[in-house]
């Protein structure tokens, strides 16, 4: 396996972190993962380099891990550049869909709930002037500067 791209790294663990917190404190977000199964775990990673990150819902909760054994869902970007624009807020995940930039592999209707949960995280992540381009109009419930205080804070990993 190919050594892991670290800003990518970095990138798509905050963005995992972010949507778990926003899992239990933004409605919308909190309604997708409601509508997930049990224990159902998803892999955000990048083709040559594996998974990043999974977002496992447990008991009802959203977790971070660093691994596990077999995902439900996994979403896996072609290229290291490719998953970069996206998660640096230069393109949307549905456009680098669209240019298949992206592989899923699973149930296709939960890839869009969490589709839409990536862009309401975004919208609380980047700002305004960096998302406006591609991101529908999205009213926060929550502040910008709190969210990243429970993501870099808060204790997100699975519970032993």
């Amino acid at each position: 396996m190919a050594k892991k791209d670290f800003l990518c790294n970095i990138i798509f663990k905050v963005l995992a972190r972010g949507v778990a917190v926003l899992s239990r404190k933004d409605s919308a977000v909190k309604a997708e993962f409601d509508a997930l199964p049990e224990n159902f775990c998803i892999s955000l990673g990048i083709e040559p380099y594996g998974s990043y990150a999974f977002i496992v819902k447990r008991n009802g909760k959203v977790y971070v891990s660093k691994t596990f054994d077999k995902p439900d869902l996994t979403v896996s970007f072609k290229t290291a550049s490719g998953a970069r624009q996206v998660m640096l807020a230069q393109s949307s995940i549905a456009e680098s869909y669209c240019r298949h930039d992206l592989l899923v592999k699973g149930d296709i209707s939960l890839a869009m709930g969490l589709v839409r949960a990536i862009n309401r995280a975004e919208k609380y992540l980047f700002p305004h002037f960096m998302t406006k381009r591609f991101l529908p109009k999205i009213k926060k419930e929550y502040s910008s500067i709190s969210l990243y205080c429970r993501i870099f804070l808060t204790k997100l990993g699975l519970p032993r």
